[in-house]
Formats: C-alpha cells, sequence, structure tokens
C-alpha cells in the first residue's frame, strides 16, 4: 500500500501520536507492515465519523485478511457516494474477496494457513511448518519479526493468485512470480498449478523474509535488497546457510562475469515481476543474492541486524551493504563483488530456465526448456514416447537422441525419458548416471527426481532414494506413486511416523481432501 502520505512522511521525526488525521497515521502503520500500530489507530478513528471509520475499517480488515469485511467496509463507502474507484486503484479487494470463498483455515501458535478443501489440503502440515521454523529463524537473525499472525493464502490456482494478487497475468507468465509478500499476507499459487511442481516451501520461507525485512526497516529496504536477503536466506528456516545457486542460476551469473552484462537494478526497481524474461529474472536474483553473500563474508549474520537498524534509520542501503562489507561506496563494494564471483566455481554449461506453464497449460512437452520451443524436435521425442509405451525402449532411445539438439541446452524430459529405457534395458548404472546428471542440472524438475528415487529404490538403495523422493515430494507432493513409494520406503528403515504421514497423504490424494486434521472457516 504505496500512497502518497506515507512516502512524504517517512523522513520526518515526527511521533505517529503526532498526526492530526488518524486515517493518515493509519496509513504510515500498513506501509510500515505494522498492524499493531494500526491496530491502535483504528481504536482512535471518531466512531461519529462513518465514512474515515469505513476507509479505516476497509483498509485493516484487508491487512488482517478478513475480505469479505473489507468489501463490506468498501460497499458501505460506495453507497455514501465515496469515489470507491480511488481507493481501489492498485489494492484487489473485490477480486480478492472473490479468490479466497471458500477457503479453510488451520492454525497454530501465531500461524495461519489457509486453503480450499480438496487435495491442497496435503499442503496445510508442512505450510505450517515452514511458518514456524521461519518465524523462528529469520526474526531472530533480523533482530525482530512483526508481532500480529502471519497469514498465507494459498490459491489453487494461478488465476486465483493473479486475481487476488493485483500481478498483471503476462507478469506471471514471463517471470514466472507465483508467491508475494504484500498487504501484510503472504500469497502462493499452488504447486499443484503447475504440472511439475516448484520448490513452494523455500518460496514461503522466501516471502516471508520480505514481511520481516520490509517490518525491520519501516518499509524503506529497496527491492535489490529485499530480493537479495530473500533469496539467499531463503533455505535458512531448515538448516541450509550454504548460500548455493541451482546450476541455471550460477550459468546465467558466469556469462554476465565473462561479458559483463549484468541486469541494472534499474530494471526491477519496482518488482522482479517486471522483467523481460524468467531468465533475466533469474539472472537478476543470483546477482542480489551473492551480494547478500558477499556481504555476509565479512559481516556474519550479526550484520543483518544492524543492517535492518540502519536502513531504518535512513540510511542509503548501498553505502550501508558496501560500508559492512567493508567498502568506502557501493562502485568499490561492486568490484570487489565481481573480483569474488571470478573466484567461485560456477557452473559453465549453457542451461534453460524452465517454463512456465500454468493451470494445465499446453501439451506434454511444455514443461521442458526445449522441447516447448522446438516442434521440429517434439515429433521424435512423442515417436520416442509411443515405442517406450509399446516396449521398444532401444528404438525408442533412437527417436529421443534424434531430439536433442547438441547446440541448446539438455532438455530434461529426454533426460528422465532415456533413464527410462536404460533402466528397462538392464542397464541400471547407465540410468542412474543419466538421472543423476539431470538432477544436477534441473533440480526442480520433478520426474527426474522421481525417476531417480524409484532407481535407487528397486537397486535397494533405500537412504539415498527416500532422499530424491522427498525432494520430488517436496515439489510435488500430489504424486499418489511417490506417496507409496515414501511409505514403504520409511517402513523398510523404521521410521514409522513418516510413514505415517505419507499414508495419511496418499489417503487424501484417494480422497480427494479427506483428512483428519482440524480446520476453521477462513475469510470465506
Amino acid at each position: 500500500m504505496k500512497r502518497l502520505w506515507p512516502l512524504l512522511l517517512a523522513g520526518l521525526a515526527v511521533p505517529l501520536v503526532a498526526l492530526a488525521d488518524p486515517l493518515l497515521e493509519m496509513e504510515v502503520c500498513l506501509d510500515h507492515f505494522d498492524l499493531a500500530c494500526a491496530t491502535q489507530v483504528q481504536d482512535r478513528v471518531p466512531s461519529s465519523d462513518t465514512i474515515s471509520t469505513d476507509r479505516s475499517k476497509m483498509w485493516l480488515a484487508f491487512h488482517e485478511g478478513r475480505y469479505a469485511d473489507s468489501v463490506a467496509s468498501l460497499e458501505r463507502l460506495e453507497a455514501a457516494g465515496v469515489r470507491v474507484e480511488d481507493l481501489e486503484r492498485g489494492v484487489p479487494y473485490r477480486p480478492t474477496a472473490e479468490a479466497s470463498k471458500g477457503m479453510v483455515e488451520s492454525t497454530r501458535d501465531g500461524v495461519a494457513v489457509r486453503t480450499y478443501p480438496g487435495p491442497d489440503r496435503i499442503l496445510i502440515d508442512e505450510a505450517l511448518d515452514v511458518l514456524e521454523q521461519s518465524r523462528g529463524v529469520y526474526d531472530k537473525v533480523f533482530g525482530a519479526g512483526p508481532p500480529h499472525t502471519i497469514i498465507l493464502d494459498i490459491f489453487p490456482t494461478a488465476t486465483r493468485f493473479i486475481a487476488a494478487s493485483g500481478i498483471p497475468p503476462e507478469s506471471v507468465r514471463t517471470t514466472g512470480v507465483i508467491a508475494l509478500s504484500k498487504w501484510t499476507r503472504l500469497l502462493l499459487t499452488s504447486p499443484r498449478a503447475l504440472g511439475r511442481g516448484y520448490g513452494w516451501k523455500d518460496t514461503v520461507a522466501h516471502e516471508y523474509i520480505h514481511l520481516v525485512v520490509a517490518y525491520n526497516t519501516q518499509n524503506r529496504a529497496p527491492v535489490w535488497l529485499q530480493e537479495g536477503l530473500a533469496k539467499h536466506l531463503e533455505t535458512w528456516w531448515r538448516g541450509d546457510r550454504s548460500g548455493h545457486l541451482d546450476a541455471h542460476s550460477q550459468s546465467l551469473l558466469a556469462d554476465a562475469v565473462r561479458t559483463g552484462e549484468f541486469v541494472p537494478f534499474e530494471k526491477f526497481a519496482r518488482s522482479m515481476a517486471y522483467l523481460d524474461s524468467g531468465e533475466e529474472a533469474a539472472l537478476a536474483f543470483a546477482q542480489v543474492s551473492t551480494m547478500v553473500q558477499f556481504m555476509l563474508e565479512t559481516t556474519g549474520p550479526s550484520g543483518l541486524e544492524s543492517l535492518m537498524e540502519r536502513v531504518r534509520d535512513g540510511e542509503d542501503a548501498q553505502t550501508v551493504v558496501a560500508d559492512l562489507a567493508g567498502y568506502d561506496d557501493f562502485e568499490a563494494f561492486r568490484v570487489g563483488w565481481r573480483a569474488w564471483l571470478r573466484g567461485l566455481p560456477l557452473v559453465q554449461e549453457q542451461l534453460a530456465s524452465l517454463p512456465v506453464v500454468l493451470d494445465g497449460e499446453g501439451g506434454d512437452f511444455e514443461g521442458d526448456p526445449l522441447l516447448a520451443h522446438r516442434p521440429d524436435l517434439a515429433r521424435f521425442a512423442r515417436l520416442g514416447d509411443l515405442l517406450r509405451q509399446k516396449g521398444f525402449h532401444e528404438a525408442a532411445l533412437v527417436e529421443y537422441d534424434k531430439a536433442a539438439d547438441p547446440a541448446q541446452p539438455p532438455s530434461p524430459l529426454l533426460l528422465s525419458r532415456r533413464a527410462v529405457c536404460h533402466g528397462a534395458l538392464g542397464n541400471g548404472e547407465e540410468a542412474l548416471s543419466i538421472l543423476q546428471e539431470g538432477v544436477g542440472l534441473y533440480p526442480e524438475f520433478t520426474p527426474l527426481q522421481k525417476a531417480l528415487g524409484q532407481l535407487l529404490a528397486e537397486t535397494g538403495r533405500h537412504r539415498p532414494a527416500l532422499e530424491a523422493l522427498v525432494a520430488a515430494h517436496d515439489l510435488n507432493p500430489y504424486d499418489p506413486e511417490v506417496q507409496a513409494l515414501l511409505v514403504d520406503l520409511y517402513t523398510r528403515v523404521g521410521d514409522e511416523a513418516a510413514a505415517r504421514r505419507h499414508r495419511r497423504y496418499g489417503q487424501i490424494l484417494a480422497t480427494g481432501g479427506v483428512d483428519d486434521g482440524e480446520s476453521t472457516v477462513g475469510p470465506g
């Protein structure tokens, strides 16, 4: 909720209580992601001023996730003759209420997850786990966290997410922005909306980091710093502080180091969502993530709290980052960062972004970075699939070889298909080698993780099989075969609690969402 008044007031050393207009004061509170402050102001809005009362109630209800109440206030304002078009500009009150109808809410202490009844029930426990662990980790490293209950709305389709987020559909499809931290809430597209799923757990943590940074800096951190912190720290909630970039991001960064063609900060000053392509967005994330990593090599995690305080107090973010890293200015920091990048063992192989395929769009090959854009090659892959399905695995391999282009990035789908054929032909080690290569290059391509887990399980390597199948589950928990394999493997290694959990997930899938877990009616 960026409006003119909070921007003008951001640099004033005036206590909020000194502001004459409670509405103006509430806007400042909400712009600072401070719901407790906004609630206190709400109590001081004169009840005799029905217009101001309804405006404040509308704002607060929307930020608290009470969408029907927010729309009710909006409609009262409309009935009173207020020009609501101005109030709705940039804030999707009514679309959010419509997109969230029928959601149910599950809560733990300080966190709430809302989903639609049905298969998305499978996400609830693990989403609550991620939120709880994120609060425990990120509130500590940044110095504080928002004291209000953190709401995560999981929308079953990209269409509903787009409606509730206000992000243009073309931006979602171009850059793959499928989650958002805004209005003191978190919005997420269900992994079910993407055919192969995605790393939704780290995405939840990523968006929570945005919320914590905005709260601790009074929303003064620029986009490049917000995204750098969120990207670099998004795995800390699960104990991984390596800052490891996937192979695709490394390849983009290596190319930029070689050519000097980085994405200028100005291009994503508003949001990563408005960049020109998924490739450009991936490079921008890699840039700012490694800048944060470079700074932290000097400061350690303790530097994050100081960073928050200084940015909140009005210091320029670039100046603060450079100073914390031991440089006189940001240009010197940038030179040092580029020299540091040149010393990293970055993947040099050319790779491609996995295409963004939403709500079942496209055909079998739309999720593959090579075949989605090469119908001439896709016809060979399709013939290979027909032969493989009829049991002619050697002939299928011939067609899959024709579908590959040595001048283009490797196809994860073809790697998966070739591995299946080699496994069927008794070439287990060749299949394993192909799958391990594929997972290394495309860790979020779920079919590769699943095939690797199946092959390892078949050969009795239960622990590594579990690792691959858990990765497949974390990307796409809606596959009954993966759930059944996890039940079997956890039983074999003696982890009955985990086996029960995945047995329950299998039941949720088999029954279309029936679950014994408790839930309460959400925003309705």
